[in-house]
């Protein structure tokens, strides 16, 4: 029940924030071009060569593909951080060859339903 209210409301805010986000983009990438065409009038302070060549840029592809090693690498260390966290230490482990001790009286037992 609590899904299809989720999918509900999100379908009905969706073209709302994608247009925003959409418009939000567009400014950043306005700005980034803006930034690199600017002209750079101060070099280097010791610089005796002049302008420095600048590299090669990535191609689609490479960018594309380091892009998803880093989202690899950062999916396996949330995986670990997660099962760090959610591991009991091995001292508060329950052992399986000893039976559970008894539940005290004032606790009642859980009833599942």
């Amino acid at each position: 029940m609590q899904d299809e209210q989720f999918i509900r409301d999100w379908t009905e805010v969706h073209e709302d924030f994608t247009s925003d986000l959409q418009c939000t983009l567009n400014q950043l990438g306005a700005y980034r071009q803006s930034r690199e065409s600017a002209p750079c009038t101060i070099g280097a302070a010791y610089d005796t060569t002049g302008d420095a060549v600048a590299g090669p840029a990535l191609s689609p592809a490479a960018q594309a593909s380091l892009r998803g090693l880093a989202a690899s690498v950062i999916t396996f260390a949330l995986w670990v951080i997660v099962m760090l966290v959610a591991t009991p230490a091995p001292g508060l482990a329950a052992s399986i060859r000893e039976p559970a001790p008894p539940l005290p009286a004032c606790v009642p037992p859980a009833m599942l339903a």
